[in-house]
């Protein structure tokens, strides 16, 4: 079940309209998926990332990221809490240096980090009938987490949106792909083009090209911190500098969406294409991190940029192109 080769812009994109007309089947081989296991794992998890990890209750999830002590982004993923373990996902993340990370904070704490995807594979299925479809195959959980047997393996059942359409991932041994991909024998493969126009078509951020590792989670704009940054659980690694950035009211800068009037390179510069009260036409603001063109809102792409441009409405040039800067995600 391997992604396809990309599409060129003007193609029909089938995997794409799969998805937001009915369901789609995505291939997810550069996910790390980690198991959490021990007495203390859940408390001892709660003091390493940015969200609510105690609230989450047995079969819930939450999203999470994981920061550095100075507060910019190791990884951003999503958490399970299955009944004997925590099931944690960072899409698009190498195994190292997450996996140091985590190991390095276990001092005294009854906590053991086990790497899932040594030995098993990840696939997603998405799309307003995902729920409907897989139901005709497997028997779904009523909440986020649950396990089911496909010809004697089992397989993790974890409810996932990727697309903005919701979801769900199924992770599951190696061994046993060929019985996976008999499931799914009917259905369309998304490709790497049309999977990227679609999780930035919902605002999801990239590892790599939307943020790195010298990225503040306070500069990747209010969608972000709403999902992800809990500011009433206390201590966390990072915690202290995303406190007084939110004390001081902002950062310097926003990651955003923009509408463009054609297609633009991810690493153009971005301009303002006018004065302003904080700038002139022309000053430098900014960078595009992820573009693409969509069937919805025609070209598109995100950008960090200083926040003299980060609010909606603002024209900017990317080289010759006339962008409009709006809030992510643009699938509302």
């Amino acid at each position: 079940m391997t992604r396809g080769d990309t599409n060129p812009p003007d193609a029909a994109l089938p995997g794409y309209r799969a998805v937001r007309e009915g369901v789609g089947v995505l291939d997810c081989p550069e996910d790390l998926a980690l198991s959490l296991t021990g007495e203390d794992r859940r408390t001892w998890l709660h003091g390493q990332v940015t969200n609510d990890v105690l609230g989450v209750h047995q079969g819930g999830s939450t999203a999470l990221s994981v920061l550095k002590p100075t507060g910019q982004i190791v990884a951003n993923g999503r958490l399970w809490n299955a009944p004997e373990s925590l099931v944690l996902l960072f899409p698009h993340t190498p195994p190292h240096p997450l996996l140091e990370r985590l190991e390095m904070m276990i001092i005294l704490e009854d906590v053991r980090v086990d790497n899932l995807s040594a030995e098993n594979d990840l696939v997603s299925v998405q799309g307003p009938r995902a729920t409907e479809v897989l139901s005709q195959s497997l028997t779904l959980p009523t909440l986020d987490w649950g396990r089911a047997e496909v010809a004697g393996a089992e397989v993790m059942l974890l409810r996932h949106d990727r697309t903005g359409e919701g979801g769900w991932d199924l992770l599951f041994p190696r061994y046993a792909r060929a019985h996976i991909e008999a499931l799914f024998s009917d259905l369309p493969l998304v490709t790497e083009q049309e999977a990227d126009i679609l999780r930035l078509e919902a605002g999801i951020p990239v590892r790599g090209r939307d943020f790195t590792e010298k990225t503040l989670a306070m500069e990747m704009g209010p969608a972000f911190i709403e999902e992800r940054l809990d500011f009433d659980k206390g201590c966390y690694t990072g915690q202290e500098v995303v406190e007084r950035i939110r004390s001081r009211g902002h950062t310097n800068r926003t990651w955003v969406g923009l509408r463009c009037e054609a297609p633009v390179e991810v690493g153009a510069t971005l301009t303002l294409a006018e004065d302003t009260a904080d700038g002139s036409a022309g000053d430098e603001v900014g960078q595009v991190t992820s573009a693409g063109v969509s069937p919805l809102f025609g070209a598109i792409a995100a950008a960090m940029v200083r926040n003299v441009a980060a609010r909606p409405g603002t024209p900017l040039l990317a080289s010759d192109v006339q962008c409009m800067v709006q809030s992510l995600p643009f699938l509302k």
